[in-house]
């Protein structure tokens, strides 16, 4: 999925920054200020810091906005041993693991280890999350009221999310289920997540979508 990729390079790391994809979740400022100020120009020197650091950062940027590629050699990142899709209260659900985003037509669009996918029906770039959950004041506790799946194998492999037109992301494939509190409540193989902002059952689809009127691809 092409987005305005812009980039930041040292000796030894060059830095990916997709801006469509930045909700402002502030991670990377937070954990490594040198290197990552938005009162700076250019906001990002990866100079300020070591490469170790600097990817140790990265992975913790919840979108997947941020990545970074070692020049020199050395460890690259590496996805969560066990795939999860955290219900962010207030905000999209963050993807972890091995993540594969498709199209309409079965086209792969994204394929990375960090996602966020919007749940408020508002973003621009669906299925993705650009942060107008912000804007239009969306709100959600992030509690997961149906845990039907188990909690007692790994959830490895990768996962597949597929927008349904007009309609939920479907997720197949292994993964923990983890509330706003953070707490893992079950493992899934398959699951329709809204993605209109109306279901009564959040995160997952009730059928909302038909009489909310909504339209997505």
């Amino acid at each position: 999925m092409a987005g305005k990729v812009r980039y930041y390079e040292s000796a030894s790391l060059r830095i990916s920054y997709d801006v469509e994809r930045c909700i402002h979740a502030a991670e990377c400022v937070r954990r490594l200020p040198d290197v990552f100020n938005p009162d700076r120009r250019p906001w990002v020197d990866p100079d300020r810091a070591t490469a170790d650091a600097i990817e140790e950062t990265i992975v913790h940027c919840p979108t997947g906005a941020l990545h970074c590629e070692r020049l020199t050699g050395g460890s690259e990142e590496r996805p969560d041993p066990d795939n999860t899709v955290a219900v962010s209260p207030d905000g999209p659900l963050y993807l972890r693991g091995r993540v594969r985003v498709s199209a309409a037509d079965g086209a792969t669009m994204l394929d990375d280890y960090r996602v966020a996918l919007c749940r408020c029906g508002a973003s621009a770039i669906k299925p993705l999350c650009d942060g107008k959950h912000l804007a239009i004041g969306f709100q959600d506790t992030g509690g997961v009221r149906e845990a039907t799946g188990s909690s007692d194998a790994a959830a490895g492999g990768a996962v597949t999310v597929s927008p349904q037109p007009n309609g939920p992301n479907i997720v197949r494939g292994a993964f923990y289920l983890v509330d706003g509190r953070g707490t893992r409540c079950s493992r899934y193989e398959k699951a329709a997540f809204c993605r209109c902002g109306h279901s009564r059952n959040r995160p997952f689809c009730d059928g909302s979508h038909v009489s909310a009127g909504f339209r997505a691809d």
